[in-house]
């Protein structure tokens, strides 16, 4: 049971962990699909389970879901089946940028923004015009 912990499980489980500002932005997003996650690391514990060690970044450094992200990621690797261990790391060195994202979810969140900016009533500049006398 415990072959069953691969990479690509982890980042599915991982993705499952939805950055709150993808939901604000419209188009939710998991932790892999933002790009997120910087390193995975599977490893026997010596007795037929897994041991699974994550490291990923934050979109910004002042973002206050660290304890959150970490907290799920732990919690939901932690309950596969076989996993014996997880260690969960903040990844200091990541600098995220947008080209991060996974590019499936970088054309969604286009389309969306594109269909919201086709909704937008066409605004018009208004201009005053001074008249003399005027103060």
């Amino acid at each position: 049971m415990s072959g069953d912990v691969t990479e690509d499980r982890v980042r599915e489980v991982l993705n499952t962990i939805v950055d709150p500002c993808s939901i604000t932005a419209g188009v939710p997003a998991g932790m892999d699909d933002m790009g997120l996650i910087s390193d995975i690391r599977i490893s026997d514990d010596g007795t037929g389970g897994r041991r699974i060690g994550v490291k990923f970044g934050l979109t910004d450094a002042t973002c206050m879901l660290l304890g959150a992200f970490s907290n799920e990621a732990h919690e939901r690797l932690g309950a596969l089946p076989g996993v014996t261990g997880v260690e969960v790391t903040l990844d200091t060195e990541m600098e995220w940028t947008p080209d991060m994202l996974a590019p499936h979810y970088r054309q969604r969140l286009a389309e969306h923004r594109a269909e919201r900016r086709a909704r937008l009533l066409p605004l018009t500049a208004v201009t005053s015009a001074r008249r003399s006398g005027d103060h």
